[in-house]
């Protein structure tokens, strides 16, 4: 009689370990199904839920090596504003020594798409002698804490004597910094910008 039970039991558990894998198998299919009937918003929703739950990565570091492989020679100034999980604005701002500035608006900027404009040499001057002003060139290259996220970064690039500096900035910079990141935008608003591509 108790082989008997336990036979049975056996039995019931190795049936309720298929019906398990059948079920599980079925969610699976579902979402799946739910993947591909989803938009790109929401594909996109998906994917930063994802991403807030994976260990962070060195973001200031790569936007630092980024920048620093990526400004052409001739440009003396940029700035650039990376995304985050809402609805920051995504642009870089390139300046030339010749006094060409480029726009490139990704996502949520004032204007979206690939712009050129010619600045008046004064604002250049004013950025570089604004820079001189608050110690620019004597700043730290990276103001972040890597454990917080869900933060957009600002960096800016100015050629000076001693070569290019890059500042990364995400998180507590200095308040000149903040200042500085400022006045580099205001300084360009007025440009006359002509379209130049997507």
């Amino acid at each position: 009689m108790k082989t008997a039970i336990y036979l049975f039991t056996i039995l019931l558990t190795i049936n309720a370990c298929k019906g398990k894998k059948e079920v599980v198998a079925q969610e699976t299919t579902k979402k799946e199904e739910v993947v591909k009937e989803m938009s790109d918003a929401d594909r996109e929703a998906a994917i930063i839920d994802q991403m807030k739950n994976e260990s962070p990565t060195d973001e200031s570091g790569d936007y630092y090596k980024m920048v620093e492989e990526e400004m052409p020679e001739s440009a003396i100034a940029r700035i650039q504003r990376t995304p985050c999980f809402g609805r920051c604005p995504i642009y870089t701002l390139t300046v030339f020594e010749d006094g060409r500035v480029e726009y490139f608006g990704k996502k949520f900027a004032a204007r979206e798409g690939r712009f050129e404009g010619e600045a008046p040499p004064e604002s250049i001057k004013n950025l570089m002698k604004f820079a001189d002003e608050i110690g620019y060139f004597d700043m730290d290259d990276v103001y972040d804490e890597e454990g917080i996220t869900d933060l957009p970064s600002t960096i800016t690039s100015l050629r000076g004597e001693n070569g290019l500096k890059i500042v990364v900035h995400r998180f507590e910079g200095p308040e000149e910094l903040r200042r500085f990141e400022k006045y580099f935008d205001s300084l360009f608003e007025e440009v006359n910008w002509n379209v130049i591509g997507e």
